[in-house]
């Protein structure tokens, strides 16, 4: 308690150590695979050819050297599909453009539909209208009777119900005709596409010799920052503990009684050291917190001490308890602590 809190340390140094530790890691990871290789088919040859300009991490250049034989055959192997890619090229300038199926027209199919069924159904409604008309004649129902008119209003009703259906049998009829006439089109389109597609099978990606892997190595970073926080911790805990021994020694002082205020077994001189509270004895004073009744609680040094002490300040004590306070002979103020906690 007599000393002060430790100070945290700077976050944006902390940062900085973190930063150049993740940098020195990934560069000895980088490091670590990039193994030079050498096989039956050639070499891979790692070499640093800079630094990067806003990070200054190296760069690394990879350069891969086959043999004889194998470069032999990869430049076989990219003559024979630079011919294949030649013949697709003369092909393509024979595909046809842009999809187009606006000529497909199918207005004719549908009038044709709906007369051909109108006509079918012709004959049928002349021969419902003419047994409707005897129907209602031989019952002797005049023209205009209400009955008359909802016979005929029935009649008409079924007949429309006739015609719509017809109407979409008619529409069915023209989409029909046009996705047959639509898929004509579309494959004749897509015929040249489909000879482009059988001319490009036969053509197959140029072989990269490959090298055996290896198995990849990683360290990981040290954890600066952690370390740094975690020891800054560890300190404030320390100082916290040797805070609340100080405050309950202090705290005990009430506990133990003040027999030297009242003449006991320690000298007059030892009170006056260790039991005046009087401000007017003390320097250096700094708050370090209150007791549980609130009273405050400082750190100080008596005028005949260069020793920190740690107590409470009896004008202010009289404030809050004035019964905890008395007067020494010499005319400064005393503390009672059992009565100040």
């Amino acid at each position: 308690m007599g000393k002060s809190a430790p100070k945290a340390p700077d976050p944006y140094k902390v940062s900085a150590a973190q930063t150049q530790s993740n940098k020195e890691t990934a560069e000895y990871n980088a490091a670590l695979n990039r193994i030079n290789q050498s096989s039956p088919f050639g070499s891979i040859n790692y070499t640093q050819s800079g630094t990067d300009p806003n990070t200054g991490a190296p760069l690394y250049t990879q350069n891969t050297q086959l043999t004889p034989q194998m470069q032999s055959l990869l430049d076989s192997q990219m003559g024979a599909q630079q011919g294949i890619s030649s013949a697709i090229t003369g092909t393509l300038g024979n595909l046809p453009g842009a999809f187009d199926a606006s000529g497909i027209n199918t207005d004719k199919i549908r009038d044709a539909s709906y007369s051909s069924r109108v006509a079918q159904m012709k004959p049928e409604w002349e021969e419902g209208w003419r047994n409707l008309e005897g129907t209602l004649s031989d019952r002797g129902i005049p023209i205009g009777a209400e009955v008359w008119d909802n016979e005929v209003g029935r009649y008409n009703r079924a007949r429309d119900d006739s015609l719509a259906q017809i109407s979409r049998q008619s529409e069915l009829d023209a989409s029909g005709e046009y996705q047959r006439q639509f898929g004509n089109l579309m494959t004749e389109h897509n015929l040249p596409y489909q000879n482009l597609a059988s001319l490009m099978g036969v053509s197959s990606p140029v072989q990269n010799p490959s090298f055996s892997p290896f198995a990849q190595s990683s360290s990981n970073p040290t954890d600066v920052a952690g370390n740094v926080w975690n020891a800054y911790q560890a300190n404030v805990d320390r100082h916290n503990a040797q805070q609340s021994n100080m405050m309950g020694g202090l705290l005990g002082l009430g506990k133990l009684g003040v027999s030297a205020f009242a003449g006991g077994p320690a000298s007059a001189a030892a009170g006056m050291a260790s039991m005046m509270s009087d401000i007017r004895l003390k320097r250096d004073i700094a708050r370090l917190g209150a007791l549980p009744s609130g009273l405050p609680v400082y750190q100080f040094r008596y005028l005949w001490s260069d020793s920190p002490m740690v107590g409470v300040m009896a004008q202010e004590a009289l404030e809050m308890f004035p019964d905890a306070v008395s007067m020494h002979d010499s005319g400064f103020l005393m503390v009672d602590y059992s009565k100040v906690a």
